[in-house]
């Protein structure tokens, strides 16, 4: 039985050993091949038209701009709002004070 063993464990390293010789094998294949079988450029580069970043930073700040335009248009009866609903918690302040006043003075004049 330990001889079994030893065979079994010994198959096993060199199993092993040839699977990693197999795939390091293939690998540096599969480096090996050239770039130039990967390489499409037929030199047309004049070909090309690249877009120049002056017309990209134009179209940023023309977005940039409608973006400022509709966050101002959207704020507009917001910030009307806002003002109105701030007069009218002035005017309920100013007649709870009053009211408050007149509590204490005729509690006052109870007495």
């Amino acid at each position: 039985m330990k001889k079994f063993g030893k065979i079994l464990i010994a198959t096993a390293v060199v199993g092993g050993i040839a699977a990693a010789v197999a795939y390091f094998y293939t690998q540096r294949k599969k480096a090996s091949i050239s770039i130039d079988e990967f390489d499409d450029d037929d030199d047309d580069d004049e070909e090309r038209s690249y877009v120049p970043l002056s017309k990209a930073g134009e179209a940023v700040s023309e977005a940039a701009g409608k973006v400022k335009d509709a966050a101002e248009e959207a704020f507009t009866p917001l910030k009307e709002t806002v003002s109105k609903a701030k007069d009218k918690a002035k005017d309920v302040a100013a007649d709870a004070k009053e009211k408050v006043e007149e509590f204490f003075d005729e509690s006052d004049a109870n007495k």
